[in-house]
């Protein structure tokens, strides 16, 4: 039997709040629209965990042999449950021509981002829209009593919002943004020309005096090193690329922290 590829209505639960509090008693939720296989099957070692990658109908069909590692093609009805539909959109085949746009959303700030010394250190925002995978972690889908498990023996985590930040579980340091605020100035080095222009001279100064100054004043106004370390100073001549996102089509990578943990 062919894979059968549906559209289906469904609600994405939501955290109180993003990147601050993700438990979901508030009830948040939006309405999403999923695309693709109105079924896939995941491949489930004995310890309940996914491993290969999913598979479809077609797949399954096809007389591939099953590793030795897998005791179970679990089978996930993408529309048994808002949960089932939320396992396929994220582990699924979808239809990525119609994927929502990731820069449809607006810029929000973080209630742990204040303004500091005007507008020298910008304040850390997030989309407005929130993506399942910027919330759900599809590695830590388990499945209960591997091999004989059955369709709602399945469960899912969310990513804590230390994870998001930082891209592990644990705090940043006063030290951690002392370390990159050095590399970041030790990049800036030999910046300045003798024949720049005295105003742009004066910008890349300004600009290392702002790093320099960074720690002490981000702990004089009470920020947490989570979001000092997302609050440097934009370098002189800066531009955001331009978003380049197909109205019909998802754009980009679901939010992720820097790379300097």
């Amino acid at each position: 039997m062919a894979t059968k590829i549906i559209e289906h209505q469904w609600k994405l639960n939501l955290p109180n709040a993003f990147l601050t509090d993700h438990s979901m008693s508030d009830g948040n939720q939006r309405d999403q629209t999923y695309d693709g296989p109105d079924k896939i099957f995941l491949q489930i070692n004995a310890e309940g965990k996914e491993v290969y990658g999913p598979l479809t109908e077609d797949d399954i069909a096809d007389g591939r042999p099953k590793p030795l590692d897998v005791v179970q093609w679990y089978e996930v009805d993408c529309t048994r449950s808002d949960l089932h539909t939320l396992i396929c959109q994220l582990r699924g085949p979808v239809v990525n021509e119609k994927e929502e746009d990731r820069g449809a959303g607006t810029d929000t700030n973080h209630p742990g981002s204040p303004v500091v010394d005007g507008d020298v250190y910008p304040q850390f925002t997030y989309s407005s829209t929130i993506f399942p995978d910027d919330i759900y972690n599809w590695d830590t889908i388990r499945v209960a009593n591997p091999g004989t498990a059955g369709p709602d023996d399945i469960s899912i985590g969310v990513f804590t919002p230390r994870e998001k930040l930082n891209g592990v579980d644990e705090d940043k340091t006063w030290e951690h943004v002392r370390k990159h605020r050095d590399s970041v100035l030790a990049n800036s080095d030999g910046q300045i020309a003798e024949d720049m222009p005295d105003a742009l001279k004066q910008q890349w100064k300004d600009y290392r005096q702002s790093l320099r100054d960074l720690p002490n004043k981000m702990i004089a106004a009470g920020v947490h090193p989570n979001f000092a370390d997302l609050m440097f100073p934009v370098e002189p001549g800066f531009q955001d690329p331009p978003h380049q996102g197909d109205p019909d089509a998802e754009t980009g990578q679901p939010w992720e922290p820097p790379s300097s943990m």
